[in-house]
């Protein structure tokens, strides 16, 4: 458990990392909490991934209230990994905070994470606590990462007072907040941006798992998304076609052969959800496939990295990580109808359609 530090202590640098598309409001709320938290060793830099919602009067409204904030204009929308890319190419911290934008922040939030980081060299990235908007239920302690590349959030939905204080070592980073130590990340030629959106975080936790990295969840810090489960179209394709670039990357074929009956379950389960939701879903999923297949040499390119940087065996990796399903957040995600309420202002960029 982390220990208090003296106030007069040195504390590490860290770069905090904000990727912003279309976020308006929701943007000025994060950007307020971070700057009025009391970490004092930091720099906060927002990377605007080309929104299209005119949200140029609020990013210059906090240029000017926070003297010490940078911003970066991309001219085209890079995803969300390809915003922290970004964002870590002019960043000096010894460890890089990345949030969304529709995350805001409690007073003291990053210095429970720094400390363990600080006092647990076997940890590579660390959660917060992210509560829902309301602040009384969890919107996750980390990721549950299933064995056929799915991601779900670890206790979704639970009181905020079930989390108790203890760290807890988790397979999975949830993407909406979270440290990682600079020189991992720069180890690892930063996070994969191929995918464009969604999925990134289960992409980066399996990567720091096969090289022998350990995650954690620190209650003691939190933090609030404004988020709720659900799907739509778009989303499932990015989530899939991502899914299954990653199995190909990162699992050697003899696993991939033993695995084989699960991931036939999961396809499965993939196809029912999208027949029951409708003729887009479907289009969605066959989509997804036929991306695989255009960017085979992205995939190849990337499994020579993970097996340059590999430490763990596939076996000793999927022993980590979990073999039954969520079933609650499968039936929630199953009795959702009508269009999703959380599809991205403006829509989804052009970079991601299929």
């Amino acid at each position: 458990m982390p220990t208090a530090r003296s106030a007069n202590a040195i504390r590490p640098f860290v770069s905090l990392i904000v990727v912003n598309y279309n976020g308006g409001e929701k943007l000025r709320r994060c950007v307020n909490s971070l700057v009025e938290d009391s970490y004092a060793a930091r720099e906060l830099i927002v990377v605007d991934n080309a929104s299209t919602d005119g949200n140029e009067a609020i990013l210059g409204e906090l240029e000017l209230r926070h003297a010490d904030l940078v911003v970066i204009r991309s001219a085209q929308n890079l995803g969300y990994a390809g915003g922290v890319n970004l964002g870590t190419e002019i960043a000096r911290g010894e460890y890089v905070a990345v949030l969304n934008m529709d995350v805001v922040v409690q007073t003291g939030w990053l210095d429970p994470l720094i400390d363990f980081l600080q006092e647990h060299p076997e940890a590579g990235a660390v959660n917060p606590l992210t509560a829902q908007a309301d602040g009384l239920h969890i919107n996750a302690l980390g990721q549950d990462l299933h064995i056929t590349g799915l991601g779900f959030n670890h206790r979704l939905g639970e009181s905020i007072r079930s989390a108790g204080v203890e760290p807890l070592d988790v397979p999975g980073i949830q993407g909406a907040a979270f440290v990682i130590r600079r020189a991992l990340l720069e180890k690892i030629g930063g996070m994969d941006a191929t995918g464009f959106l969604y999925h990134e975080d289960v992409n980066l936790s399996w990567l720091l798992n096969l090289m022998g990295s350990r995650i954690y969840c620190v209650p003691q810090s939190i933090v609030r998304h404004d988020y709720f489960l659900s799907m739509y179209p778009a989303k499932l394709h990015l989530l899939e076609r991502n899914r299954c670039a990653m199995l190909l990357a990162y699992l050697r074929r003899p696993t991939l052969l033993c695995l084989l009956p699960l991931l036939f379950v999961t396809e499965a389960l993939m196809w029912a959800y999208c027949l029951l939701r409708g003729w887009s879903f479907l289009q969605a999923k066959a989509a997804s496939y036929r991306w695989v297949c255009r960017h085979r040499r992205q995939i190849a390119e990337r499994r020579r990295l993970a097996e340059s940087l590999r430490v763990l065996s596939d076996w000793q990796f999927l022993r980590r990580l979990r073999w039954a399903y969520p079933l609650d957040q499968l039936v929630t995600l199953g009795r959702e109808r009508g269009d999703s309420k959380r599809q991205p202002e403006g829509g989804i960029p052009k970079a991601a359609e299929y």
